[in-house]
């Protein structure tokens, strides 16, 4: 997929469009939430050919899940088939995407809106981030006249960095705006500073701690989201071998985490991160492990799966309130154990969360809009 213009609007290519294809029909398949079994009639674009039925007792099906946090570079390079398999092999069917605003302001917000409601497999839906790199100055300004573009064909809510040094002047232009601002702390302090005020919706990510959801769950209007890699018990030595941001806790403030984020974090999301150029800066390749991670902390009783999938997909939605809303969509999944998961193809060791974690769930096909892939 090409990158998105500076000036003219992409026209794209619905995705509700269907080629000429064949059906397959996955039977028995179980719906785990339910505790059903249905057969699955998946639409798959490519030659015609006949209905084909496959034995899918062993199966299960489930929602798509919506990552809320996630770093793809699609304004400079488009949707890369790496960036696009990742999310499906992690059950993503749509993903927030962080949109730089340093970009954002030299392309017609219309293209970039538009450009990104041609895609699937997975949707990708754009919230606009403001760091200090290059400098922020001026957003405040920009926000003034686009912010009612921003927040009602994107989404509500804009990510903010704490060592801004607009940081201040930029969360009070995103209350302004009418939207919510979801703030990455580089420190205890100015997380204690913001969760202790009560000025304007604030979305904390990356709590990492029992007693840093607890200020959040004090602050009126406030909401709070975790990371996989933050809740699995990983190999001894792992985190902190890992190279991200905030660094990965362990003991009792992972086991303290644990046994609050089914009531006090709103969502879970991988924080994924997608480098443009080799695996260089903070962050993790994680967005492939999105749901056998989910699925690993259910088996360890962390969470139940009702609660685990509520936290990507309803519960996310309902804290970013993306204007496009999620593709109708589910996943059909194998849960059989994977074993210790390995390395993708090009990942680091220091970005590969659950390296050595024995995961289970492997996603087979994905459907969204009436139209399925097989993985």
């Amino acid at each position: 997929m090409t990158a998105v213009p500076t000036a003219t609007p992409v026209t794209p290519t619905p995705a509700t469009t269907t080629p000429a294809g064949r059906t397959v029909v996955l039977h028995d398949v179980l719906d785990p939430l339910s505790g059903g079994r249905e057969d699955i009639r998946l639409e798959v674009p490519g030659p015609a050919g006949p209905p084909t039925g496959v034995d899918g007792a062993g199966l299960q099906v489930l929602p798509g899940l919506y990552d809320a946090d996630s770093h793809l570079p699609v304004l400079d390079l488009g949707l890369r088939e790496s960036d696009r398999w990742r999310a499906l092999a992690g059950g993503a069917t749509a993903v927030n995407t962080a949109l730089p605003w340093h970009l954002v302001r030299t392309r017609p917000l219309e293209a970039v809106t538009s450009f990104l409601a041609g895609t699937a497999f997975p949707r990708v839906l754009p919230i606009l981030s403001v760091s200090d790199s290059p400098s922020s100055e001026g957003f405040a300004g920009w926000l003034r006249e686009h912010g009612a573009q921003v927040r009602e064909t994107w989404m509500p809510t804009i990510k903010l960095y704490s060592n801004d040094p607009f940081f201040r002047a930029n969360l009070e232009a995103v209350w302004a705006a009418g939207c919510r601002a979801a703030v990455y702390f580089y420190d205890r302090e100015s997380f204690e500073r913001v969760a202790t005020e009560h000025a304007g919706p604030v979305h904390f990510r990356h709590v990492t701690s029992r007693s840093m959801a607890d200020l959040v769950a004090a602050r009126p209007d406030s909401t709070c989201q975790t990371s996989p890699h933050f809740l699995v018990e990983l190999p001894p030595g792992r985190a902190g071998e890992l190279h991200v941001l905030p660094p990965v806790p362990g003991g009792a403030d992972r086991d303290g985490l644990r046994g609050i984020v089914a009531e006090q974090v709103d969502l879970i999301a991988s924080d994924h991160n997608a480098p443009v150029h080799g695996n260089d800066g903070p962050g993790l390749d994680s967005e492939q492990f999105l749901l056998p991670a989910l699925l690993h902390l259910v088996a360890g009783g962390v969470l139940d799966l009702p609660t685990a999938l509520a936290k990507v997909t309803t519960a996310a939605a309902a804290v970013f309130r993306p204007a496009a809303g999620l593709p109708a969509a589910r996943i059909v999944v194998d849960p059989a154990g994977t074993g210790p998961a390995g390395l993708w193809p090009g990942q680091e060791s220091r970005r590969a969360a659950f390296l050595g974690v024995p995961l289970a769930g492997t996603v087979l096909a994905v459907e969204a809009a009436g139209t399925a892939r097989f993985l």
